[in-house]
């Protein structure tokens, strides 16, 4: 049996493409550092060299990170929750001046908001002050701040994952496009 894969290439002259692709090349590194079985920096003397414009280069050792992880230092979770958070916070710096107040852009705001605090959902009391839907997520607009059921909660792992992120920023991404075509 043959699994249909669906696809989505973001359009690489928009606003989310180049985000997107660190996004999910950090995510299919993940098993190199969290699978112990696969073959690959097995050995303390394979080092990865970063240069910097003022700094001396920066050496990582992809070996002490996979012995971090195999000793429970490290948590592919959230590994895999900070990529989230980063890709959303970016992701909506690039495109708030395209927020036009709709529902979904509203989700978006509310997503990028709990990346910046941790992962955590904050309202201050008068949040969420408008509705914010996507798809069949919905962040209640009429219980504010701490009395919202998603206040201190997390987001990324329990409220939206990996696959929501993606599907999220395309369909932003389709809104701007067709905003961008069809001014009103």
């Amino acid at each position: 049996m043959k699994v249909e894969i669906e696809t989505y290439e973001f359009n690489k002259e928009l606003f989310f493409y180049d985000l997107v692709t660190s996004f999910s090349i950090s995510l299919c590194g993940c098993p190199v550092i969290f699978e112990e079985d696969l073959n690959i920096y097995h050995s303390a003397n394979q080092v990865l060299s970063f240069p910097g414009a003022f700094a001396e280069s920066k050496h990582m050792v992809p070996f002490r990170l996979r012995q971090q992880a195999s000793k429970g230092d490290l948590n592919k979770s959230r590994h895999i929750a900070s990529c989230c958070m980063m890709l959303a916070n970016t992701a909506y710096e690039s495109v708030k001046n395209f927020n036009d107040g709709s529902e979904i852009f509203e989700f978006f705001r509310h997503i990028r908001n709990a990346s910046s605090h941790l992962n955590r959902f904050q309202f201050n009391h008068k949040e969420p002050a408008h509705p914010a839907k996507w798809r069949g997520a919905v962040i209640d607009n009429r219980q504010k701040g701490e009395n919202n059921p998603l206040f201190g909660q997390s987001c990324f792992g329990r409220f939206i994952g990996v696959a929501d992120i993606l599907d999220l920023l395309m369909d932003i991404e389709r809104k701007i496009i067709l905003s961008l075509e069809d001014p009103q």
